[in-house]
C-alpha cells in the first residue's frame, strides 16, 4: 500500500505570499499535513519557518495588532528586508548599481530567528530555489542538492527581486529570485517522493467585468501588477499541466486564491490574504477528500485528477 506523502509548493509574491499561511491552515484542518516544502521568495520564507515546525499561530502573530499578539515570533516588516550597502560594496560600483537595496538584512534576521539554520538538521524536507544570475540556471538549496549553505542565506538569495535588491553573493556566485526561471518548482516535490502536491500560487489575475472600472484606467501600478499576474499564472498553469502528464500517479492540487487587487507590498492586508488562501484551499482540499483522491493514492498510488 502506498504511503501518503504530501508536499507544499509555494510561489513568491511578496506580501501576497501571506495567503500561503491560510492554505497551510486549511491543510491542518483537513488533516493533510505536508512534510516536504518547496518555495521561492515568500514561498521559501514560509517553507523555511513552517517547515521546521514553527506553529502557524506564531507566524500569524506578527501580523496581528500589537495589543493582540500572544507570541514572540517573527516580525517581517518592510525594513526587515531593506538593507544598505556593505563597505566592500562601495568599492564595486558595478555591483552597487545592480539593485537598490541589499538583502543581507533579511539574512541576518533569519539567522537570529530560525530555530535551525542547517538544511541537514531538519526532519522535514525543505527546498529553496534561486537563479544563478550569470548562468541563468536554477539552483536548489536543500537535501540532496546544496546543503552547505545556511537556510537564512538560501532564503535571502531566493527573495532577491531583480532591480529592487542586489544579487545575493554566495561564495563566488550571485543569485536572484528563483521565479525568474520557474514560477513553481513542483518537480522537486515529486523527485523528493511526494504523491500529493499542494500548490499555493498567489498570482491569479484580477478579474473585472463591465460596468466595473477597467484596470487600464486604474494607473500604471495596477496595469503592471495585472501583467505580472497574467504572465506568472500562465507559466504556473502550463507547468502544472506538464507535470500532471509527466507524473500521472501524482495528485496535483492547484490552489490559486482570488487575491484581487491586493498589492505586493502591503502587509496590512494580512488578514484578508490569509482568509482568501484558507477558504480557497479548504474548498479544494475538502472536494478532493470527498472524491476519494487521497484514498486512491493510499490504495493504488493512482491520481484522480
Amino acid at each position: 500500500m502506498t504511503r501518503l506523502k504530501v508536499a507544499f509548493v509555494g510561489s513568491g509574491g511578496a506580501a501576497r505570499g501571506l495567503a500561503h499561511l491560510g492554505v497551510l491552515k486549511a491543510c491542518e484542518e483537513v488533516g493533510i499535513v505536508p512534510t516536504t516544502f518547496v518555495g521561492t521568495s515568500s514561498g521559501a520564507l514560509v517553507g523555511a519557518t513552517y517547515g521546521q515546525d514553527i506553529p502557524l499561530d506564531v507566524l500569524l502573530d506578527g501580523y496581528r495588532l500589537p495589543w493582540r499578539r500572544r507570541h514572540r515570533g517573527p516580525r517581517l516588516y518592510m525594513d526587515t528586508f531593506i538593507g544598505g550597502p556593505r563597505p566592500r560594496d562601495l568599492l564595486d560600483p558595478g555591483y552597487l548599481l545592480s539593485g537598490v537595496f541589499s538583502i543581507d538584512k533579511l539574512e541576518r534576521y533569519l539567522e537570529q530567528f530560525l530555530p535551525l539554520n542547517d538544511f541537514s538538521k531538519l526532519h522535514n524536507q525543505v527546498f529553496v530555489t534561486a537563479a544563478d544570475v550569470d548562468t541563468g540556471e536554477r539552483v536548489v538549496f536543500g537535501p540532496g542538492y546544496r546543503e552547505d549553505v545556511p537556510i537564512s542565506t538560501a532564503v535571502a538569495a531566493s527573495c532577491c527581486v531583480p532591480g529592487l535588491f542586489r544579487p545575493k553573493r554566495i561564495g563566488d556566485r550571485y543569485f536572484l529570485d528563483g521565479e525568474i526561471i520557474r514560477t513553481l518548482s513542483a518537480d522537486l516535490a515529486v523527485a523528493a517522493g511526494a504523491n500529493v502536491v499542494i500548490i499555493s500560487n498567489v498570482y491569479r489575475p484580477e478579474s473585472r467585468r463591465p460596468p466595473e472600472r477597467s484596470i487600464a484606467r486604474s494607473g500604471v501600478l495596477s496595469v503592471v501588477r495585472q501583467s505580472v499576474n497574467i504572465v506568472m499564472a500562465e507559466k504556473e498553469r502550463r507547468g502544472v499541466e506538464l507535470l500532471s502528464r509527466t507524473y500521472p500517479r501524482v495528485v496535483f492540487l492547484d490552489v490559486s486564491p482570488d487575491i484581487g487587487a491586493f498589492g505586493y507590498w502591503n502587509r496590512f492586508n494580512a488578514r484578508s490574504l490569509v482568509l482568501r488562501g484558507y477558504r480557497t484551499a479548504l474548498r479544494i482540499l475538502t472536494e478532493a477528500k470527498e472524491r476519494g483522491v487521497f484514498n486512491a493514492v493510499l490504495s493504488k498510488g493512482a491520481s484522480l485528477n
